[in-house]
Parts: C-alpha cells; sequence; structure tokens
C-alpha cells in the first residue's frame, strides 16, 4: 500500500502571489456584483495572504460589513475589519484596562459602574462582555478575570464567559457589538 501511494503526484499548493490574490478578489466582486475600488483590493491581498478561504472571508467581511453601514468602503472603514486577519503573534497586544476602557465607552458607562457591584442589566450585560474578551482574546484565567472586575469569584467569570458564548450563536447585534469592540480594541 505505502508504495502505491508513494507512486501518486506530490504538488506543493503554495500561498497564491499577489497578482493572483488581487485577481481573485476582483472575480469575487464581478461574481457578488458588488464593486470595491482597486486601492482597497490592493489593501486586503497585502493584509491576508495566507490562502483564498481566508481571502474570500476578508472580501466577505468588508462587503457585509459596508452593506449593513449603507457606505461605500474607504481604506480608514477597512483597515479594522482586517486586523481579524492578522496571526494572533502580530496583533497589538491588549490590558484588561483596555478592554474595561474600550467596552465602558462603547456602550457608555463608567468605568467604576462596569467595576462595581450593581447587578442592573445596564452594567452586567457589559461586565459580562468584558470577562468573555479577557477570556477569548487574552486567553486570561477565570481567577484573574474574576480580580480585574472588582474581585469577582471565578465562578462568576466563567458564567459570564459561558453566556455570551451562548448567546452570540443566535444574536446577530451582538456579534456585531463584538466584532465593532474589537476593531477598537485592536485599531492601530
Amino acid at each position: 500500500l505505502i508504495s502505491r501511494f508513494e507512486q501518486g503526484m506530490m504538488a506543493d499548493v503554495g500561498s497564491p502571489d499577489f497578482e493572483t490574490r488581487v485577481a481573485i478578489l476582483e472575480s469575487k466582486c464581478l461574481e457578488k456584483t458588488y464593486a470595491i475600488e482597486r486601492e482597497i483590493l490592493h489593501h486586503i491581498a497585502t493584509a491576508v495572504q495566507t490562502n483564498v478561504r481566508e481571502l474570500e472571508g476578508a472580501l466577505n467581511k468588508v462587503i457585509a460589513f459596508h452593506q449593513f453601514k449603507n457606505a461605500r468602503p474607504t481604506l480608514e472603514t477597512v483597515r479594522p475589519i482586517l486586523v481579524s486577519f492578522q496571526p494572533s503573534n502580530t496583533r497589538k497586544s491588549v490590558t484588561p484596562k483596555q478592554v474595561i476602557q474600550i467596552v465602558a465607552s462603547y456602550f457608555d458607562i463608567h468605568m467604576e459602574d462596569l467595576l462595581g457591584k450593581s447587578r442592573q442589566k445596564r452594567l452586567a450585560f457589559p461586565r459580562q462582555i468584558v470577562m468573555y474578551l479577557m477570556r477569548e482574546e487574552m486567553k486570561a484565567s477565570y481567577p484573574s478575570i474574576g480580580s480585574e472586575l472588582g474581585g469577582r469569584d471565578h465562578t462568576t467569570a466563567m458564567h459570564a464567559y459561558e453566556k455570551i458564548c451562548g448567546c452570540l450563536e443566535e444574536d446577530e447585534k451582538l456579534q456585531h457589538d463584538l466584532e465593532l469592540i474589537k476593531q477598537k480594541l485592536y485599531a492601530v
């Protein structure tokens, strides 16, 4: 059997070069009947170099975001979207304080309220999002998440993470909110 398998043709399928990536993006835009300026396609092709699937994913994300906003793509609006396609080791590292500040700002609440003991839904839900992001984006332990958020127990952080994970499956608004928060978190 081994010799039979060794008879097969070997081919190295590498990453597509820049021109190929741009051609793929142009082809996909035509297929979707969505016009994007060549400069922006070049930016996407430069940012996503790994494989065709990720390239298409990036294009789909850019198109969906701008259709949702009913706006034309610009370099300023496309850059933050492409951050999620960077390998995690090249992403800007974030601190717990930054996560807390950005979530507080996004939901228009004070950091002190987010760190406080109140269980009001307008504060508890953003607090759970902070816990989720600290776990998901920073790989923080549950005890450290709890201590960063006003000395809460690790089980509170676990519950928050699991709740947000569960909500993400159906809640498109939450998915969109998290995407915008991550864009702000990793914006250069």
